[in-house]
């Protein structure tokens, strides 16, 4: 039987499906991941385009098993972000059960915007309210380079002030689908436990290489 101990502090490139059926049930204490959103056609990741293409009944149809893992994965009482297109908007309560949209307004050198729809719930289904302040200061100057490299990397701040809300220091938090490692580096410099997996080597590099770089340079929020 598989322990999570042999999963923490590693970054998986596989298919987020495949790695998940492979974590025991309720091991880790929360799934932030940010899933293909699959509301424009020609969206192309490294490796290859989303293959939903905007079409919510193919978007649903290849996500839903691995939200479905994610939530096996899950402790009781454990919490789900999952990032998500608006387009999909009407189609989230036949999706998701009960739950609350978290929009976190990101405020960068006068420009504010709101880049992500999060579903948030714990691993029952039961909704959770968002906190009061939702306003991230984002330095937009660390998004420039990242964007040549993924079509939708997400700000450093925006994944903290999700893992500070509905996460504690210690706790484990799980990212399926972790892109460039947005999430990884947040719960790193939060003091959480983190697994991170995409299916893009390319990716993966990356995201091994900035928490490599943030364990050298940036000391730990405590």
């Amino acid at each position: 039987m598989a322990t999570i101990d042999r999963y923490l502090g590693k970054v998986y490139c596989a298919d987020a499906l495949d790695l998940l059926r492979t974590m025991p049930v309720g091991s880790v204490d929360a799934v932030i991941t940010d899933a293909m959103y699959g509301t424009a056609k020609y969206v192309r990741y490294e490796w290859g385009v989303d293959p939903a293409r905007g079409d919510p009944v193919k978007h649903w149809r290849y996500h839903e098993p691995i939200y479905r893992e994610c939530l096996r994965v899950l402790k009781p009482g454990g919490v789900l972000a999952w990032g998500q297109g608006y387009r999909f908007l009407p189609h989230f309560e036949a999706w998701f059960g009960q739950h609350r949209i978290w929009s976190p307004l990101c405020a960068a050198h006068g420009l504010n915007f709101v880049p992500n729809a999060w579903v948030v719930q714990t691993r029952e289904q039961q909704a959770i309210e968002h906190p009061n302040d939702m306003v991230v200061r984002v330095d937009r100057s660390a998004l420039v380079p990242l964007k040549k490299l993924h079509p939708c990397p997400k700000p450093v701040e925006e994944l903290r002030l999700l893992l500070s809300a509905l996460t504690k220091p210690g706790q484990i938090v799980l990212d399926c689908c972790c892109g460039l490692g947005s999430t990884l580096l947040a719960a790193e410099q939060l003091s959480r436990l983190w697994i991170g997996c995409d299916r893009s080597r390319a990716y993966c590099q990356v995201a091994m290489k900035r928490l490599r770089r943030l364990v050298a340079t940036q000391p730990v929020v405590k």
